[in-house]
């Protein structure tokens, strides 16, 4: 990966049985996703003993999860496929760079 990228890793399971994991990993294949922060999408194919363990080991061990899903640096991003293309819509997971990036608290009535 090229350093500044930003990479979603997408848990799917290739076997029949997941049929919305079928649709979003062929568009995801074909290169019809969209993000505008995301530059790579890593499949990983939880069907596979390899792909279970790291789905297991990253995800599961830390919270619950589901497949077809897709995280970058840990956070849980939104699946949605839009007119044949998929979009990840990924939280932000970086801690404000500034005091003022930070959220107010609410004001207090006086």
């Amino acid at each position: 990966m090229i350093m500044g990228k930003k990479q979603i890793v997408f848990y799917t399971s290739k076997n029949g049985d997941c049929e919305p994991c079928q649709e979003i990993t062929k568009l995801v294949e074909e290169g019809k996703f969209f993000n505008t922060e995301t530059d790579e999408v890593d499949l990983i194919d939880i069907s596979s003993d390899e792909g279970f363990k790291k789905f297991s080991d990253e995800i599961l061990s830390k919270q619950p999860g589901a497949v077809p899903s897709a995280y970058m640096n840990g956070v849980k991003c939104q699946i949605t496929v839009v007119e044949d293309e998929v979009q990840f819509e990924c939280p932000s997971s970086a801690p404000p760079s500034s005091p003022e990036e930070s959220p107010s608290p609410p004001a207090e009535d006086a």
